[in-house]
């Protein structure tokens, strides 16, 4: 029923699916679309990564207009994308689509400044709209950009920690506010896992052998440094270990080294069947 104002629309049955708002709809939603991760073919370089209904396709090659033709195939071909799309009654909006080349080659640019520019990206056609080239792109919350430099990431990664740590300084009173046991636990439980969301995709902590992500590491710390001086209420001149320690907070270089290694474990003790499965 269709109800809005002082209207009621007649009942109507459903011919498929679930009523929206159904608990069961995001499990039987991953039986729906399952069949979308057969349109690919793993020996020719081909992969389809699904989560609900985000959905990115994945060709390997040794040009980009290798990988382009492979795109091209992949949806347009009997046992395709669009063919899954018209028999699970799921219409792909392709006016919606991007196509993201990842190459770090770069070509001799004519004007000279700079000498050197990336490689050309081509566009696609599926049943003959246009899909266009895209230098970034978002996908499941993971900014991707056609370089894999990771710079759009970390600063979305820095946005978003400076807006949580700004309303989080809003809780913070010396006589009315949260107590600091609280403010601690809340900065672990909320802030940081927005901020390094898939951190061990763009952050690599310093060890022996590397030098790591030095930089955006460093330029994410100003979150943690802001968190302690409210937590705390310490001068903003105070040493950051110093306010780390009352806190009760690790290092940040050491807590994006147990993200990093907790999300490596995670990954390593999947079995091989989840693993095929989670591909």
């Amino acid at each position: 029923m269709i109800k809005f104002d002082s209207f009621e629309s007649e009942l109507e049955e459903l011919p498929r699916g679930l009523d929206q708002g159904c608990p069961l709809s995001s499990i039987t939603f991953q039986y729906y679309n399952t069949d979308l991760l057969d349109v690919c073919n793993p020996s020719n370089g081909e992969e389809v990564v699904a989560f609900m209904d985000d959905s990115l396709m994945l060709m390997h090659g040794k040009t980009l207009q290798e990988t382009n033709r492979k795109v091209w195939l992949m949806m347009e071909r009997q046992g395709g994308g669009l063919e899954w799309s018209h028999t699970h009654q799921c219409e792909f909006t392709i006016d919606k689509f991007g196509i993201m080349g990842f190459s770090r080659r770069r070509e001799p640019n004519k004007p000279k400044k700079p000498l050197t520019m990336p490689t050309g990206r081509y566009l696609v056609y599926v049943q003959g709209i246009k899909v266009p080239t895209v230098n970034i792109h978002k996908f499941i919350g993971i900014l991707l950009d056609q370089v894999l430099q990771w710079k759009d990431k970390v600063n979305q990664a820095l946005k978003k920690g400076m807006k949580w740590v700004t309303q989080y300084h809003r809780l913070v009173k010396p006589s009315k506010g949260i107590s600091a046991k609280y403010m601690c636990q809340l900065y672990m439980s909320v802030v940081m896992p927005r901020m390094l969301y898939a951190a061990d995709l763009f952050l690599i902590p310093e060890s022996e052998g590397c030098k790591g992500t030095k930089g955006p590491i460093a330029r994410l710390e100003k979150v943690q440094r802001q968190a302690s001086l409210n937590i705390t209420g310490a001068m903003k001149s105070a040493p950051k270990d110093v306010i780390d320690a009352c806190a009760d907070l690790l290092p940040f270089q050491l807590l994006v080294s147990k993200v990093v290694h907790h999300a490596a474990t995670r990954l390593a003790s999947l079995p091989t069947s989840a693993s095929k499965a989670h591909h």
